[in-house]
């Protein structure tokens, strides 16, 4: 595999400065007509706290691909900011299906801020794993993502609010004239430097015996979840967060096996 490839590919959560703090988190929303999988990535420094988001909207059946995610804002005190930077995304179905957590992270990691190197002008795809597909910064006749960055300088990171600021995420079928909008609260990531996920004492071996335990709990807890209603069960909610931790985890895991692999094959 060429180095430079190699070394940009899934770029997210490299090296940081010893002043940096990241969370990431994965999200799943569901409505009747259509669903959108998201990924959020905090990443604080002296200059303030970069956000970056990626989206995917998805329908049912024949409607599959005609939603589209129209607008990602963030709303902080009060008022809407737009992204500093903002592009389309495309992934083939069975990437996305198969580990989503990896998917998003990865369309957010394509930024040049998260890795130090811009994709959009050196490379025009991202292999996102051994025979699963790509995720492609230009294609056609593939599901279509969004992904974007917010820089929210230090002088302002007082006013933010955690339990009243949020993201705000509009998806659509103009086809069909509807519309579901989402938001999740921001929050100020902190604990140790460099993210909570440290796989670095785990073999390869290891890693792939993780992401299958992960997706064993996953179907164990959708079935469970299949007992219950969006938007009138609570218990859809508290099983949907274990849902999403669990997919959060799967896709750091699947960066790092990854990463073994990529260094296997210099």
């Amino acid at each position: 595999m060429n180095k430079f490839l190699a070394a940009s590919i899934l770029v997210l959560l490299l090296a940081s400065p010893a002043f940096s703090y990241e969370e990431i988190e994965y999200k799943k929303f569901k409505f009747e007509e259509s669903s959108c999988d998201v990924g959020v990535h905090y990443k604080s420094a002296q200059k303030g706290l970069l956000i970056g988001v990626s989206a995917i909207a998805t329908g049912k059946g024949a409607e599959f691909r005609k939603w589209k995610v129209s607008d990602i804002k963030i709303s902080m005190d009060g008022r809407r900011f737009r992204p500093d930077k903002e592009s389309n995304f495309y992934v083939t179905e069975e990437s996305l299906f198969r580990v989503p957590g990896a998917i998003v992270f990865a369309a957010i990691g394509a930024f040049g801020e998260y890795g130090g190197s811009n994709l959009n002008n050196n490379l025009s795809k991202i292999g996102v794993g051994l025979g699963m597909g790509l995720i492609a910064l230009q294609a056609k006749g593939e599901i279509t993502g969004k992904r974007c960055l917010f820089n929210i300088p230090s002088d302002k990171l007082d006013n933010m609010n955690e339990g009243a600021d949020f993201i705000d995420i509009l998806i659509e079928n103009e086809d069909l004239h509807l519309k579901e909008q989402m938001k999740i609260a921001i929050i100020k990531p902190s604990g140790e430097p460099g993210g909570k996920y440290n796989f670095a004492g785990m073999t390869r071996d290891g890693l792939s015996e993780l992401m299958d335990t992960l997706k064993d709990k996953i179907t164990v807890l959708e079935k469970e979840q299949a007992d219950y209603k969006y938007g009138e069960d609570p218990e859809f909610d508290v099983i949907q967060k274990k849902i999403e931790s669990c997919e959060t985890e799967r896709g750091m895991a699947y960066k790092a096996w990854f990463d073994r692999n990529t260094k296997r094959s210099e």
